[in-house]
């Protein structure tokens, strides 16, 4: 079995002081009070106890000896030691008051009854100690002159008392010697608790200021780590490109707000140069999209009281949220082109940590803003090159209408139709500009068909068919190897596919072929139908509707043309070409 582990008595104590004493009244450990309760607590616990042990057989003694009174005595004080034990609705400064003074008087009272053959003089001097102990203010002149005054009067009680129980009586000339003692005695009592009360203080202050003071650094390390964590979770949101720019900007002052008491905000951002600011965030919002002229600020930041700012200070916009008592807090950050200012109506006086927090938070607007800056230029950059990358596209398709000056117009006609089809279906944009590149190059491939089979007038042979089929793997090869072209091969090689899978060059049925394809199908067969060729002149409008549904299911996706020919009005239309946003 396992042996109990024993409880120190230190700890019996402590719990017999939440029985004693209320919690609002203990004292901390590093306090004199603390202290004073701990002797009182053991004090009460050693005489609940204890007394009971000693207070049976004094009391049989007073009997047998004729003393009732005495014996009475005794047990009353026993009874007013317990009840004030655990009396605590009574505050324990009252009750360690009486305590020792209580204790005093049983002394004195063991002292009469009992004289030479009790301990009435330990239990003095014990009750002196205690009194000194438990007092908070330097009244011991007063209380040597209370033990002088009570020992006059036990002296005229001991010359002119008849009774046969005032035992103290039998000291005979001995009794002058112990009121010497005791007065002496109380006098060196007083020396000695005063030094060591003295030393306690000058030991339990300067234990309390360097507690709070350790108090004051833990709290301070504790700021600042929530002040940390603050920045981290506010810089996470900061740098979310999947959020707006406002409601980045709007999240900063929103943490900013919520560790520093300030009741207005604004971000506001010029131009290099320009003394005129933009707010870009602001608490409250209707500050947004004001103007206002840059603050001067010499030095890392402004501090200052309203009566204190400048005639420019005052007209600043967050200025119409002041209000009395507050201070105006001003600080600028550096992005590459532009200049920003922060601007705050704080409640109080920023601390060091409050400081750092806001340089912080301006660092990271600062890099929130060149990242927004930067994702903006390449952006802006990466416009201009699929811009040049539409110029090109187009460049090619001409060059392709040179060789077959027949089909001229065709490229950029086709590519209308086909967006025209893509915008009603809503197929999704990148997936419109990979048909839109496509479309431009479908015939590509024909760059490597001899100009004896392209431009032949009558029928071509089997085997100049076999070539010209040759041309969509001759596109193929030719763009694969360009990366911003690659998503645009499945028009390229597939524009002569079949929905019902007689089409070349690898003869896919029905929605084995991609759906730009299909989209393209339609588009290249209608344009071819109502341009002239040598062997046919360009058809009408319900020739070509009645040709396109004769290939329905056959050539053509059959619920794709169905699309296509309940709006063919519209979406043979070529305004979308000219406008669409390669992107």
């Amino acid at each position: 079995m396992k042996a109990k582990k024993k409880i120190p008595y230190y700890l019996w104590i402590i719990k017999a002081r939440n029985l004693m004493i209320k919690k609002e009244e203990q004292g901390k450990t590093d306090s004199l009070l603390f202290w004073q309760q701990y002797i009182f607590v053991s004090l009460m616990v050693t005489m609940n106890t204890m007394g009971l042990v000693v207070l049976v057989p004094g009391m049989k003694q007073f009997i047998e000896e004729g003393m009732k009174f005495a014996a009475i005595g005794l047990a009353a004080f026993y009874v007013f030691f317990v009840i004030l034990s655990f009396s605590i609705f009574i505050s324990f400064k009252l009750r360690q008051k009486m305590i020792a003074w209580g204790f005093y008087a049983l002394s004195i009272f063991i002292l009469i009854f009992t004289g030479p053959w009790g301990a009435g003089q330990l239990y003095l001097c014990t009750a002196f100690v205690l009194i000194l102990l438990q007092t908070e203010k330097d009244n011991s002149k007063e209380i040597i002159l209370i033990n002088i005054l009570v020992f006059a009067l036990l002296s005229l009680l001991y010359i002119f008392g008849e009774s046969p129980m005032l035992t103290f009586k039998d000291y005979g000339a001995y009794w002058w010697l112990i009121v010497f003692n005791s007065i002496t005695v109380s006098l060196f009592i007083v020396l000695m608790i005063d030094l060591i009360m003295k030393g306690l203080n000058r030991r339990f202050k300067k234990s309390k200021l360097t507690n709070a003071k350790l108090e004051r650094t833990q709290n301070g390390i504790l700021r600042q780590i929530h002040l940390l964590n603050s920045l981290r979770q506010s810089g996470m949101v900061i740098m979310d490109s999947r959020l707006k720019y406002e409601e980045r900007m709007q999240s900063a002052l929103l943490s900013i707000k919520e560790e520093l008491p300030c009741s207005a905000l604004s971000v506001s951002l010029a131009k290099q140069g320009s003394n005129e600011a933009q707010c870009i965030a602001s608490i409250p919002d209707s500050l947004i999209e004001e103007h206002n002229e840059i603050p001067k600020i010499n030095g890392p930041f402004l501090l200052l009281k309203q009566d204190e700012l400048d005639h420019a200070l005052q007209q600043s916009n967050v200025m119409k949220f002041i209000k009395p008592g507050e201070l105006y807090f001003a600080s600028h950050f550096f992005t590459p082109d532009s200049i920003g200012f922060l601007e705050l109506l704080l409640g109080q006086a920023p601390v060091e940590s409050d400081l750092n927090f806001l340089q912080m938070s301006l660092f990271q607007l600062s890099a929130a803003i060149t990242n927004d800056q930067l994702i903006q230029d390449i952006r802006q950059s990466h416009d201009i090159l699929e811009s040049s990358y539409d110029e090109i596209l187009q460049a090619w398709a001409k060059i392709l209408e040179l060789r077959d000056l027949e089909t001229r117009g065709h490229s950029s006609r086709v590519v209308s139709i086909c967006l025209n089809i893509a915008k009603m279906i809503n197929l999704p944009l990148e997936d419109q500009v990979q048909l839109k590149r496509g479309a431009f190059l479908h015939d590509i491939g024909k760059l490597g068909i001899p100009d004896r089979i392209l431009k032949k007038k009558g029928p071509l042979t089997e085997e100049e068919w076999e070539l010209m089929r040759q041309h969509p793997e001759i596109g193929r090869n030719s763009v694969m190897n360009i990366p911003f072209l690659k998503p645009a091969i499945c028009v390229i090689y597939h524009h002569h596919e079949r929905w019902n899978g007689k089409g070349y060059p690898e003869g896919l049925k029905g929605e084995e072929i991609p759906y730009p394809a299909r989209i393209f199908m339609i588009a290249d067969v209608y344009d071819a139908l109502i341009s002239d060729r040598p062997y046919r002149k360009a058809m009408k409008q319900d020739e070509i509707i009645e040709y396109m549904l004769s290939e329905r299911g056959t050539f053509f996706d059959p619920d794709l043309l169905d699309l296509f020919l309940k709006d063919i009005e519209n979406l043979t239309d070529q305004k979308v070409f000219d406008t669409f946003p390669l992107q």
